[in-house]
């Protein structure tokens, strides 16, 4: 553990008079460390922490998360975990939440779980648009202004038939993606980031959310379960229009403009983290997605 996560941690444990449990810590794409703790009434809750040197984007993130909770969570329509502390500091950031139970597996999700999913982001999309500046960085539409083409090359080579013309058409596939009106998102929307307990939802880390794109969230949901070999069933979309109705054709052509886009800009980085099994259903998933959208 960095000297800095370990110093912030040590000042948090003390400022929220808390201890560990004796289970390992958990981890955090963006490098936070995330501690189960115990508070002093022996309630479970979770500490997150992102110390400053971990650079200003995750300082940024932990900072969007924090204001997220005091200041949109109350309004929310998803159920978030409670903030119970907060410290936010020069030498980085510690929230403290409750504990809100265990994420399920995405291979074990039912259709009717998918679709319950599929209505809350709706619900979540459709609300209405914070005050104050709530956009952020969008990583897939920097990647299509400036693409790391060697990478995509080298990576997706001839696994992807008509990639030259995906390529040459981000102009296109640009304007499919942000198609439909933005809403308020999660912005990383995974199942691993929902937890179950007592038959209810709840859905944490809330770094990136913001105003953005809709589709962003449901598109996501797939591009993380496919290197598993999880397929997201047509339930999820069905819950999210039966809530918030639009014109399918147009939703669906967003949305495979945007898990195509993840896949082919974006993920490539990601392949020294999995398995050749895994690369193999990433690059099924993609040739898929490629001749829907090559149908328009």
């Amino acid at each position: 553990m960095p000297d800095e996560l370990t110093e912030l941690t040590k000042q948090a444990v003390g400022a929220f008079r808390v201890v560990g449990e004796r289970s390992a810590p958990a981890g955090s794409r963006s490098g936070a460390g995330v501690h189960a703790v115990r508070t002093a009434d022996g309630r479970a809750a979770y500490l997150k922490v992102t110390p400053a040197a971990l650079g200003p984007r995750a300082l940024s993130a932990a900072r969007r998360e924090l204001r997220f909770y005091r200041e949109l969570a109350p309004s929310v329509p998803l159920r978030t975990p409670r903030l119970l502390d907060a410290l936010d500091t020069a030498a980085g950031v510690a929230v403290l939440l409750v504990a809100a139970g265990e994420p399920k597996d995405a291979a074990s999700w039912t259709d009717g779980m998918w679709a319950d999913l599929g209505r809350d982001l709706a619900a979540l999309h459709g609300t209405p648009l914070p005050a104050g500046d709530w956009t952020g960085p969008d990583p897939l539409l920097d990647a299509l202004d400036a693409p790391d083409l060697a990478g995509i090359t080298a990576f997706w080579g001839d696994a992807l038939p008509g990639l030259p013309g995906l390529l040459d058409g981000r102009v296109e596939l640009r304007e499919r993606i942000t198609a439909l009106p933005p809403g308020l998102i999660h912005g990383d929307c995974h199942a691993d980031n929902i937890v179950h307990a007592a038959g209810r939802r709840t859905y944490l880390d809330w770094q990136a959310a913001g105003v953005g794109r809709p589709v962003a969230d449901l598109a996501f949901l797939s591009v993380r379960a496919t290197p598993s070999g999880t397929a997201v069933p047509r339930a999820l979309a069905d819950g999210y229009l039966a809530v918030r109705p639009c014109d399918r054709r147009s939703f669906m052509r967003a949305l495979v403009a945007e898990e195509l886009g993840v896949l082919l800009f974006l993920w490539p980085p990601f392949a020294a983290f999995h398995t050749p099994e895994h690369i193999a259903r990433v690059h099924r998933r993609a040739r898929v997605l490629g001749e829907v959208y090559g149908e328009g």
